[in-house]
């Protein structure tokens, strides 16, 4: 009986993991250098920034901005979100039109879905959350010539500590 419960709450647990892990797979977006965005685009623009004091030795400083193409031609037209908070709970989001000389830019990225660091993603947070939900359960992974029933918790600590770890590796750049 007691077995028929754990198998149970396990179920639920995976199946929980697996929800939470599905809306990650959609997560992940990477830039892509480009010489013209299409229009309808989320793109990164990279644009000089003009100073007082001009070091002649040194690359011109830039800023980036990222907003949705409106249009694309010798002037680029794109839509920019500000989001300020103010306060705990209130949130001012402005959206600005912004226009940009073509030949004022260092720059052009457009956004575009990353498949294989999405599944990354989503695999990891499934099985961390899969090996927490195990571990909360009581189930550990055993080591050669232990007593059965005591657990190897080293072995499962150090599965967590390498997943930790490649992600990190992954994701940190």
């Amino acid at each position: 009986m007691w077995r028929s419960d754990r198998a149970g709450a396990l179920r639920t647990l995976l199946f929980a993991a697996l929800l939470c892990g599905l809306p990650l797979v959609s997560g992940c977006y990477t830039y892509r250098l480009v010489e013209e965005a299409p229009v309808g685009s989320v793109a990164r623009l990279r644009v000089p920034i003009q100073s007082a004091i001009v070091d002649p030795n040194a690359p011109p400083e830039t800023v980036a901005i990222e907003g949705l193409i409106i249009s694309f031609g010798d002037t680029i037209s794109f839509e920019a979100s500000n989001r300020q908070v103010i306060g705990a709970f209130r949130e001012v989001v402005q959206y600005d039109t912004l226009q940009v000389a073509r030949d004022g830019l260092a720059s052009i990225e457009v956004r575009e879905f990353s498949r294989t660091r999405s599944v990354v993603l989503g695999v990891a947070v499934t099985a961390g959350t899969v090996g927490l939900a195990l571990a909360a359960l009581g189930v550990e992974g055993g080591e050669a010539g232990e007593i059965p029933g005591e657990g190897g918790s080293e072995s499962f600590t150090a599965g967590i500590a390498i997943g930790v770890g490649a992600i990190g590796r992954l994701f940190g750049r």
